[in-house]
């Protein structure tokens, strides 16, 4: 027990900094003085990195679903991010920050992302909303914790130096995650907890173990997918803009790394908020408020870009981060309850692979739109019909799952 319990704090460290790929923005300004290249140009390698962390989590799934060997996928993604963040310090090209940082940093955050939360989770079968909402808090928080400290640390050292120190730290702290969730995963408690959960809660007999070639075949699947798309994309064009956004109406860059820091802390918080939803509400309802609050964030975060009004810009960031937040405990619990434990990491990295689309749809045609227009707020406007179908999802899935059994099984 002890083991776990501090296996599952380390992870939980990890998680924070591998979350500091949603804090591209505070490279942005920097990058774009130094070298002059455009908004646009620098929005595509924020894409290229999720797109890669969306591919190598269905890599990561499949691996973990046939290995279980979490010691050597945690060792692979050490030596992507080392390889990722020591060549980017190095890099005077668009090429070679879209390969380096975009692929290479990108897939090893990806491939332990997938493997901490397939592995841990599974430790907790009977509150996976509660346990998957905390693991994920720690990843959404990643740039808040991080992102000042980078950004005091470019100022006195210069981002190519910053970029050294995360490939070093980043995969010592991946190595000694690895070794720490090996050893627990082989204890004598391991199928103990896998099967009633470390509380002792047995998991539900209903739910049923589907295979991937059968999950993806069903609706409830697909639902859930262009759900947290639509979420997701919204989400990511805020991460991956918000520092440049911030500095338009004329404040700091320290400041608007205050700002991107209150969006991370939404997105992680809001992710144990909706992940105890799940638990407490079940699946539905809980889409249902989210998309509700999105449609509202979108609303809000336009407005306060017209307006150029900090606080109102703030206050649509944070409900906007938090309606992101509510996107990974939606793919995590909604897979474990619908199609079982079984094959839950390799079900949970195919509908994370929403991420490839919604990594384009938000972030790059974020920036595309505003190197068009010059303007923020026309961008976030777009993304206001997406609440309206995030809506139409969450009762579809509704009426899907109704007829007595939500409230029993999810």
């Amino acid at each position: 027990m002890r083991l776990k319990v501090f296996t599952i704090t380390i992870s939980l460290c990890t998680l924070i900094f591998l979350g500091l790929i949603y804090g591209w923005s505070i490279f942005v300004v920097p990058l774009e003085n130094e070298f002059g290249w455009s908004r646009s140009e620098t929005s595509l390698t924020f894409t290229i990195s999720i797109m890669a962390m969306c591919l190598s989590m269905l890599a990561g799934g499949m691996f973990n679903g046939k290995k279980d060997k979490p010691l050597i996928s945690m060792i692979i993604s050490a030596v992507l991010i080392a390889a990722g963040f020591i060549l980017t310090s190095q890099a005077n090209s668009l090429m070679a920050f879209y390969i380096c940082y975009g692929v290479l940093c990108g897939a090893g955050v990806g491939f332990a992302y997938v493997e901490i939360i397939g592995v841990i989770s599974k430790w907790f079968p009977a509150k996976q909303g509660l346990i998957s909402g905390m693991m994920m808090m720690a990843f959404g928080m990643g740039a808040m914790v991080l992102g000042p400290v980078c950004t005091a640390l470019m100022g006195n050292a210069g981002w190519r130096t910053v970029f050294v120190m995360l490939g070093i730290i980043m995969s010592i702290v991946l190595a000694v995650s690895g070794v720490l969730m090996k050893a627990a995963n082989t204890g004598a408690d391991a199928k103990a907890t896998e099967s009633n959960g470390i509380d002792g809660q047995e998991i539900d007999p209903a739910a049923e173990d589907k295979r991937p070639a059968e999950t993806v075949r069903t609706v409830e699947f697909w639902i859930l997918f262009f759900f947290t798309m639509v979420l997701s994309a919204s989400g990511l064009a805020l991460m991956g803009h918000i520092a440049p956004c911030v500095i338009g109406l004329g404040v700091s860059a320290q400041t608007a790394a205050l700002v991107a820091g209150i969006t991370s802390f939404a997105n992680g918080f809001g992710r144990i908020v909706y992940g105890s939803s799940y638990d407490k509400f079940g699946i539905s309802k809980t889409m249902l408020i989210s998309s509700v609050v999105f449609l509202i964030a979108t609303i809000i975060t336009a407005a306060g870009i017209r307006t150029e009004v900090l606080a109102i810009l703030v206050a649509g960031c944070f409900l906007l981060g938090l309606s992101f937040g509510a996107a990974p405990p939606t793919s995590a619990t909604a897979i474990a309850r619908i199609f079982g434990n079984r094959y839950f990491s390799a079900n949970f990295g195919i509908a994370s692979s929403q991420l490839i689309l919604a990594a384009f749809i938000g972030p790059y045609l974020g920036g595309v739109v505003y190197t068009a227009t010059g303007s923020y707020a026309i961008t976030f406007c777009c993304f206001i019909p997406f609440g309206i179908i995030a809506i139409l999802f969450a009762l579809i899935m509704k009426k899907r799952l109704h007829g007595g059994s939500e409230s029993a099984r999810l």
